[in-house]
């Protein structure tokens, strides 16, 4: 029913959404305004050649077809007067005589080499095109020869003189090098009748912003190195894509601003000068890095990057970009805020979010748009795509969850704290399964029992697969001491795992049973915990009933402290999203099961090490639901120490992989017993384990492909890419920090400790997940509880090894980059926040080989049937 009230919150959820959508588009507006640039030069003087395209490299395809070439200069000529080429020979070898019927002026280029057989070719073909071609006006014996030490000053000067020496005065000849070179070419200079110089910034490092001042400085250095000759700027340019050199970045805005202005201010000087270059090579990747396909003043498909007059646009790609950031915000923004529970204030945090999202991807859009589609671009980009989206998408399902959390109170599904009315007290039986439990643990369990205030119950006791008497006599006689509510029973041997235990439980529970309770061995409940929950099957579509973990001993040590607050936030966070939904995660200990509805889905499975939440899908899909208490109400022993921690989130992993196995049929589409939004609520869940088993995968090719790096032309990782993923992790860690804080209570200390020690885990949980890929049983391990720790053995060996490699490749990243390219500063960082979760594990592995310490501040334990915020 659509009231007023509910109106007005839609409305006001909206209006919120739109707010943030508008300061989205404004950003993206902002970015995206045309350039000013007040030099119009009309036309360019001169342009380099060289034959290219999408699938054109010289190195393997070195003959163009000449309507190709015709084409290509028929397009220059549309703006600019002259083109220059490099060689004499092959494909550039046709250019000239084709430049000339389109009108074009041709500065003709001779390749001057270390093969010396190879420049009599080219010095005989330059000279035989220059006497017949009338385009011809200059000739450029050699380009960047004596930068490339292929031959002496001396030795160039000699070509230079042999050119001179066979063509007409109206041809100007010389040679054109990098302007540090020319500065000391004195014997090349003297013979040529102008100075072919190289003016370059980018390749300086120099800010597009200063350009042209450094231009003219360098111009001046040459001129005042050879004065009274004549100066013919061979090169300039900006590259309009790829890494920054130093604090140059390339970019279309700025390659049109250099051009111009320099353009414009040779025009006004009479300097004459060629831009280099005509159209994008892909190509030249392999040999210039991520900068060399895009010195083109067209692109690769011969589309003008940008005008020669005018505003300058933004490229394509940025709107593109623009629009895929917008409407992904949006949509992930609505999404979000008009399902489950929700206000404006939600809107607007869930709003911000889901932009940031939207931000990410379409800055990674627009990067790759301005990528040319190489296997290398290809490759670095999908797998870029692939991980980000995942990465993104868990960090902004946990935002969510959290936001949800803090900033719309309790979840309103959630059972009330308040004792219920009495009317309805089924019987329950309390199954405690144990194996090799200490007796003292289990005494102070089953003593809490005896103390339950709740009138219909017994407790069914079974320890099982230990032939060790002195762990079984003292509880079979408190057993007896405590009554006959308390049945003990021994097997010595049970297959099934805890599974196996519980069922034979179940086998000695009382027929008029219509509840049961199942709890760890080591928890000690609150008196009212019965009396509190189990009247609520009095709701006849109620099939399970569960409590939150907490835990008793969290002051002992700082590990103990720590495990015991990253216990918390999934049962003050994750259990609220996972009630609103029913994409309940049963555990095993408090929780009340409807005894009709075990029998009618066939009891405890044997064939997995996570019975609990298995049997709990099994439930919900044949049509009961679920309900949930945030409060605690009973108190466990968190584990002896890191290993069996590991042990225990290794367990939780691999069962859960299982179930996936076993059940993925009832995640399909058409599978009846779960709603869509349960289904997506289970594998959104496990997508978070199944996150760390991708973010190994990718630490480990990072880790490949920063030493391949080192011998390979390999691609840079895309900066947008890298920030992304960069990005999740931090948005992630942050939800954490913020669901552990406010949500459960602890402190900022306790809350840094339980992120480190989730952290810790990370490759635990990839290898248990990878694990289940390929294994479909795996050993039970009882996790350690309530033991006096003594030093083990190291635990975390593949951390180590994954930490020590991330690490190395960091800082070989760090060092490997003498130019400060963004691209590897990022990929560093990136490298080294990977190693961060991997050397925590170390960490707190060295921890469990040292005597046990107690924590500096003693946490007070929080009492069965209080919250830890309270």
């Amino acid at each position: 029913m659509n009231t007023p009230k509910r109106s007005m919150r839609s409305a006001a959820i909206a209006a919120a959404l739109l707010a943030v959508t508008a300061g989205h588009a404004s950003f993206w507006s902002w970015r995206n305004a045309p350039t000013p640039i007040d030099a119009e030069p009309g036309r360019i003087e001169s342009v380099s050649y060289s034959p290219s395209g999408r699938s054109y490299d010289p190195n393997t395809s070195p003959n163009v077809p000449l309507a190709q070439i015709e084409k290509d200069m028929s397009a220059i000529a549309g703006f600019a007067d002259g083109v220059r080429t490099y060689s004499s020979l092959g494909a550039q070898g046709q250019v000239p005589a084709l430049a000339a019927r389109a009108g074009l002026d041709v500065s003709l280029g001779i390749w001057i080499s270390r093969d010396k057989a190879k420049n009599e070719q080219e010095v005989a073909r330059g000279i035989a095109l220059a006497k017949t071609v009338r385009g011809i006006t200059r000739v450029i014996v050699g380009n960047e020869s004596l930068l490339r030490a292929d031959v002496t000053d001396a030795e160039l000067a000699g070509y230079v003189k042999r050119v001179r020496a066979a063509l007409p005065k109206r041809i100007q000849v010389g040679t054109a090098d990098v302007w540090s070179e020319m500065v000391k070419a004195n014997e090349t200079v003297k013979a040529s009748d102008y100075m072919g110089v190289h003016v370059l910034p980018y390749w300086e490092g120099v800010p597009a912003d200063k350009a042209l001042t450094w231009v003219r400085d360098r111009l001046d250095t040459v001129r005042k190195a050879h004065p009274g000759k004549q100066l013919f700027v061979g090169e300039v340019g900006w590259p309009s894509g790829g890494d920054n050199f130093h604090d140059a970045y390339p970019s279309i805005e700025a390659q049109a601003a250099v051009v111009r202005n320099f353009a414009a201010e040779a025009g006004m000087l009479g300097l004459h000068y060629n831009v280099v270059e005509a159209y994008d090579g892909i190509w030249k990747s392999t040999i210039e890095g991520s900068p060399g396909p895009t010195w083109g003043m067209l692109d690769a498909d011969r589309a003008p990057k940008w005008p020669l007059a005018g505003m300058v646009p933004a490229p394509y790609g940025e709107r593109v970009g623009a629009g895929a950031a917008i409407l992904l915000g949006l949509a992930l923004s609505a999404l979000v805020a008009f399902r489950g529970r929700s206000n404006a204030l939600f809107a607007l945090g869930a709003g911000f979010g889901a932009n940031v999202i939207g931000f990410a991807v379409g800055m990674a859009v627009a990067g790759a748009y301005g990528e040319y589609l190489t296997f290398g671009a290809i490759t670095t980009w999908g797998s870029a795509f692939l991980l980000g989206a995942l990465m993104m998408g868990v960090a902004f399902a946990d935002l969510v969850d959290v936001a949800r959390r803090l900033l719309t109170g309790r979840a309103p599904q959630l059972l009330p704290r308040r004792a219920p009315d009495a009317g309805h007290t089924p019987f329950v039986s309390v199954h405690v399964a144990a194996c090799r439990e200490q007796p003292e643990v289990l005494a102070a369990t089953l003593r809490s029992l005896a103390r339950l205030d709740y009138p219909a119950y017994e407790v069914v006791v079974l320890i099982n697969n230990t032939e060790d008497e002195a762990l079984v006599t003292p509880v079979a006689e408190l057993c007896t001491q405590l009554g006959p509510k308390f049945k003990f029973h021994w097997y010595k041997k049970i297959g099934g795992f805890k599974a196996g235990a519980l069922n034979a439980a179940l086998r000695h529970t009382a027929p008029e049973a219509e509840i049961v309770a199942v709890l760890d061995a080591d928890y000690t409940v609150a008196p009212d915990w019965l009396s509190k929950l189990a009247p609520h099957f009095a709701d006849p579509l109620v099939g399970i009933v569960q409590a939150p973990q907490e835990h008793r001993d969290g002051h002992e040590t700082f590990l103990k402290a720590a495990m015991t607050a990253e216990y918390r936030p999934f049962f003050d966070v994750g259990m609220q999203e996972g009630l609103a939904s029913q994409a309940f995660i049963c555990h095993g200990t408090m929780i009340m099961l409807r005894r009709a509805a075990m029998d009618h889905v066939g009891g405890w499975s044997e064939e997995g090490i996570c019975e609990d939440t298995e049997l709990g899908i099994r439930i919900l899909s044949a049509g009961w639901r679920a309900a949930y208490t945030d409060e605690r109400l009973g108190e466990g022993l968190a584990p002896d120490n890191f290993m069996q921690f590991r042990k225990q989130r290794d367990r939780w992993v691999f069962g859960s992989t299982q179930i996936l196995r076993a059940h993925w049929r009832k995640f399909l589409p058409g599978f009846r017993g779960l709603t869509a939004r349960q289904k997506a609520g289970y594998l959104l869940n496990w997508a978070r384990w199944w996150s760390d088993a991708v973010g190994m995968f990718a630490a480990v090719a990072a880790v490949a492909w920063t030493f391949a790096s080192l011998v390979l032309p390999l691609h840079l990782p895309p900066v947008e890419a890298t920030a992304a993923v960069l990005g999740a992790l931090v948005l992630r860690a942050g939800s954490s920090l913020l669901a552990s804080r406010y949500a459960s209570g602890n402190s900022w200390g306790q809350s840094v400790a339980a992120c480190a020690v989730g952290m810790a885990l990370s490759t635990t949980v990839a290898l248990a997940a990878l694990r289940g890929l390929i294994r479909k049983r795996d050993a039970f391990r009882v996790t350690a509880k309530g033991g006096q720790r003594a030093p083990s053995k190291f635990c975390a060996k593949p951390e180590a090894y994954l930490s020590g490699a991330l690490a190395a490749a960091s800082v070989t990243a760090m060092l490997a980059n003498p130019l400060g390219t963004l691209s590897l500063e990022l990929w560093a960082v990136l490298l080294a926040a990977m190693a961060v979760p991997n050397l925590m594990a170390v960490l707190f592995a060295v921890g469990d080989m040292l005597p046990a310490r107690p924590a500096r501040a003693k946490a007070e334990a929080v009492p069965a049937g209080q919250t830890a915020a309270a």
